[in-house]
């Protein structure tokens, strides 16, 4: 069930207010939270052949991809800079909702 405060919520992904939370981040189970303050960089990334079969973990590009076995139906992500040197890329169901969540809440 979402929470008022909730702005956007699929399998892996879910947005509120305050920061963003992707479900099945690390290995072999855990969330990562990020707070929009935090987040440096954002962009919409195309979904080359790497990344659409990218399920889970980090390729020779240092962009890390959370659990998503629906990835290789997908063409889109974002790909997001919050200072650490390996920057992650989510796809959630609905790229445009997530993008302008992010234009919205983060100061870049």
């Amino acid at each position: 069930m979402n929470s008022p405060e909730t702005l956007y919520r699929d399998e892996y992904i879910e947005c509120d207010r305050h920061g963003l939370t992707i479900h099945w981040y690390y290995f072999p189970f855990g969330d990562k939270r990020v707070e929009y303050t935090a987040i440096r960089h954002f962009e919409v990334v195309d979904l080359d052949f790497e990344g659409k079969w990218r399920i889970w973990g980090m390729g020779l590009v240092p962009h890390w991809f959370h659990l998503d076995p629906q990835r290789p139906q997908k063409s889109q992500g974002i790909l997001i800079n919050d200072g650490h040197p390996i920057q992650f890329v989510i796809t959630p169901d609905n790229v445009e909702q997530v993008l302008a969540i992010l234009q919205t809440h983060s100061p870049t």
